[in-house]
């Protein structure tokens, strides 16, 4: 309905633009050709008078006065339809195309007539003058320039509506090739609020539609993603969720039975089972209010190397007895960096425990710190295992484990580098990894200078 509306504003506005345009091209047309009309008929009098003054000059020359002239001025009356009257230099009438006026002098009337002098012997006073009138009234000329104007103007007045009927057939094969589009996109827009994700446009021209089909596709292609994304959130951590309450369950279910004692032991792996879940909701809520845009960072400025220094300090003690040596790579003088304490603290440990995990007796694991333009970048590199570069692509994706067994074995949930890389961009960083595998892989993110403290420090 909204779409047979907007066809006919388009039509009803391209219809009065094509009247408005075709009534301006009427008026104009119908008022130049009234004053081309005008002008042709002055033209024509003005050759005919002209051409008589001259035929006037050859006569008086050649008789040498103006005897005989009546009969000549009386056949050219007619043939002009004008009213001819010829005076002397003393203003006597000597022709009148009527004969009125024979031997007597010119009149108020004749005096208001158009005139014209006649040329008497080289280098003489004019020998006369010449009087003409023609007969068709300023009354009579209206009339016939009405009917004249009339006459054009109905071929004119019939052009219109034919070009105009032309013109707005035009418009709304225009009007409905426009909307065809319109009409996909808004049945798609409808369908895909229904619930069909599946709903995309077909871009078959350019301009100001094709970009907007263009855009409801990547649009509908993003929702499509995020569904699913959201779906597979919902069956990972359903997993995830279930193996830590089937073994709790399962603990309490034997206790209950008198299966097995509650004793120290089955209490502590209920509360290994317990912390495992609290971590894990602990990280799902952060990973909500990343994807939310919620996290709210405090902010200050820091000292980069004593931070790296704290993180590696807290991990040295599992380094140690996992027999991986720690070391770290940070230049004098990096500069402060505006960050929040704690949340980049969370990234070095989450990817230095990444390093540790996938690191055996005999491995190394360094922190390197280096200065990038208005960033400093910090890298865990390892000498581990690596990752196969068939799962490096998605590291960072939720829930990804390359090694599932041995994740869980370790207590992973495959978040920590979801949510590091969104805590590092939450900054305004970026995180990369690169890996070879069986040699080792490299973690690394930057973080902003403080632009308001630049002073250089001492690692």
């Amino acid at each position: 309905m909204r779409t047979s509306s907007l066809l006919f504003r388009l039509i009803a506005g391209f219809t009065i633009i094509i009247i408005i345009a075709v009534g301006a091209v009427f008026f104009f047309l119908s008022q130049s050709t009234s004053a081309e009309f005008a002008r042709f008929q002055q033209g024509i009098e003005t050759r005919r008078a002209d051409a008589l003054q001259f035929q006037l000059d050859n006569y008086y020359r050649n008789s040498g006065g103006w005897e005989g002239i009546q009969p000549y001025i009386t056949q050219m009356g007619r043939i002009y339809e004008w009213h001819i009257i010829v005076a002397d230099s003393d203003g006597t009438v000597v022709a009148d195309s009527e004969s009125d006026n024979l031997g007597r002098p010119l009149g108020t009337k004749e005096e208001g007539a158009q005139k014209l002098p006649i040329s008497g012997a080289f280098g003489q006073p004019p020998s006369g003058t010449l009087h003409f009138t023609p007969y068709a009234q300023p009354g009579a000329e209206m009339a016939l320039l009405a009917t004249m104007a009339t006459r054009i103007g109905g071929l004119l007045l019939w052009s219109c509506l034919i070009a105009t009927a032309v013109a707005v057939g035009v418009a709304y094969i225009i009007s409905r090739r426009t909307l065809t589009p319109v009409r996909e996109l808004t049945g798609a827009v409808q369908r895909l609020g229904s619930g069909d994700l599946s709903q995309r446009v077909n871009v078959t021209s350019g301009g100001e539609i094709a970009d907007l089909s263009a855009a409801f596709n990547t649009m509908a292609d993003e929702l499509q993603k995020s569904h699913q994304t959201q779906r597979n959130m919902i069956a990972d951590t359903a997993h995830e969720l279930r193996t830590p309450l089937s073994n709790i369950r399962g603990y309490v279910e034997a206790i209950r039975d008198h299966v097995i004692e509650p004793d120290e032991d089955t209490i502590a792996t209920l509360d290994e089972e317990s912390a495992l879940l609290a971590h894990l909701v602990d990280d799902l809520q952060d990973l909500s209010m990343l994807e939310a845009g919620q996290v709210a960072l405090e902010r200050q400025s820091q000292n980069p190397s004593e931070l790296i220094q704290q993180t590696v300090n807290a991990v040295r003690a599992a380094a140690a007895a996992k027999g991986v040596e720690l070391f770290t790579e940070v230049p004098l003088g990096l500069p402060m960096v505006s960050i929040d304490h704690h949340r980049i603290g969370q990234v070095l440990r989450n990817l230095l425990n990444n390093a540790l995990i996938h690191s055996d007796r005999g491995d190394t694991v360094t922190v390197i710190a280096e200065p990038r333009e208005d960033m400093v970048e910090i890298a865990i590199a390892d000498t581990g295992e690596g990752i196969p570069a068939s799962d490096l692509p998605h590291v960072f994706e939720r829930f990804y484990r390359a090694d599932k067994s041995r994740s869980r074995a370790t207590g992973g949930h495959g978040l920590g580098l979801t949510i590091s890389k969104g805590l590092v961009e939450a900054h305004g960083g970026s995180m990369s990894v690169e890996s070879d595998h069986g040699n080792g892989s490299r973690f690394s993110f930057t973080v902003p200078v403080d632009n308001a403290n630049t002073s250089q420090l001492d690692a």
